[in-house]
């Protein structure tokens, strides 16, 4: 559930009162427009009003904005629990007796024709959608089974590693199984590999065998979350791969995009996690038949994120350290020269 969708059910089930009472704020008190209470840990009986039409909080004892400046019942829930943002979306639809996965929001005629309105002007733009992310049964990983393979072991993945994000291999297509999970580590979708140095022409070497919403996942967020903020930085991959490589040499802070290109959600959910982000994409990439990259730079990449927010690249300048299409985590001596001599700061 997106977070407009979250906070106009709310609304609509005039929910404030059970998660204020859950979050253990203090000396609750029900006004026509608002509610007042305090901090759990605070004395001033009035020091945090939330507005019953919108949500927005004023704390007037604490600074409880999120990145993007917003202080609101979510971000007033980060705060307090000191959880991820989709984990406080999480966690407010568990108290709330809502689906995370379901976007059944309540809204008002006029927001509904709006909502509709921007989806066909999506849909007739170049851009690619940003899915909502649906759970498969787990049982499905017990067909694949969990086993390690020497081929990406032979690309830097030691077999540890390979168990730790729980590879496997389908026997009727002969592919290398990843199971893809969303932050909160539910599973949302499977990604095969052709187990085959050499493809033909009309071989393809990754495809989803169970369909996933990629625009809308960190992969390896669920288990990076936590060391991304001891090293108080987020490292930015473009494949599966890249993240099991950087994990096997001690790099765990690291997220794949599943593809060339940050989609907004991928975006927001990387400015979320409040740490500088590392850009390390392949060198050389191609997207589509016509359009390329700037790699040099990433310009558009760049400019995606907030002007506040600090963001690095790997980025080769010598022309002579990575071949084209390597990643930079392909190779672990690349990777620390890249990494402690040529991570340029682009932006905040």
């Amino acid at each position: 559930m997106d977070a407009q969708a979250l906070k106009e059910r709310i609304i609509a089930d005039e929910k404030i009162g059970l998660i204020l009472e859950e979050l253990g704020m203090k000396h609750i008190k029900e006004k026509d427009d608002y509610f007042s209470c305090c901090m759990p840990d605070g004395n001033r009986k009035n020091s945090t009003v939330i507005y019953k039409n919108s949500l927005h909080v004023d704390a007037y004892t604490r600074n409880i904005l999120d990145r993007y400046g917003n202080s609101d019942i979510i971000s007033l829930v980060t705060f307090i629990n000191g959880t991820y943002f989709t984990e406080s979306i999480k966690w407010i639809c568990d108290i709330c007796g809502y689906d995370y996965y379901k976007n059944d929001n309540i809204q008002s005629g006029a927001l509904a024709w709006i909502n509709n309105m921007w989806k066909i002007y999506k849909e007739g733009s170049q851009e690619e959608d940003d899915e909502f992310v649906e759970p498969i049964d787990e049982r499905i990983l017990h067909y694949f089974g969990r086993y390690g393979n020497p081929m990406f072991y032979n690309d830097g993945i030691s077999y540890e590693t390979q168990w730790e994000f729980e590879l496997g291999f389908d026997l009727k297509y002969h592919m290398i199984t990843i199971p893809i999970r969303d932050e909160i580590g539910t599973l949302v979708g499977i990604k095969g590999r052709l187990y085959k140095e050499i493809l033909s022409e009309n071989e393809s070497k990754y495809f989803y065998i169970q369909p996933c919403a990629k625009n809308s996942i960190l992969y390896g967020l669920d288990k990076t979350k936590k060391y991304i903020k001891e090293a108080n930085e987020v490292i930015v991959c473009e494949s599966e791969k890249g993240v099991q490589q950087l994990w096997t040499m001690g790099y765990k802070n690291a997220v794949a995009i599943g593809g060339h290109k940050l989609s907004k959600t991928q975006v927001q959910k990387l400015t979320h996690l409040n740490v500088p982000v590392v850009i390390a994409y392949d060198e050389g990439a191609e997207i589509g038949k016509d359009e390329k990259v700037d790699k040099s730079f990433y310009r558009n990449e760049f400019n995606k994120f907030l002007e506040k927010q600090t963001v690095y690249c790997i980025y080769d300048k010598t022309k002579k350290i990575l071949n084209k299409k390597e990643s930079p985590s392909d190779d672990p001596e690349k990777w620390e020269l890249l990494y402690n001599k040529y991570k340029i700061k682009v932006r905040g």
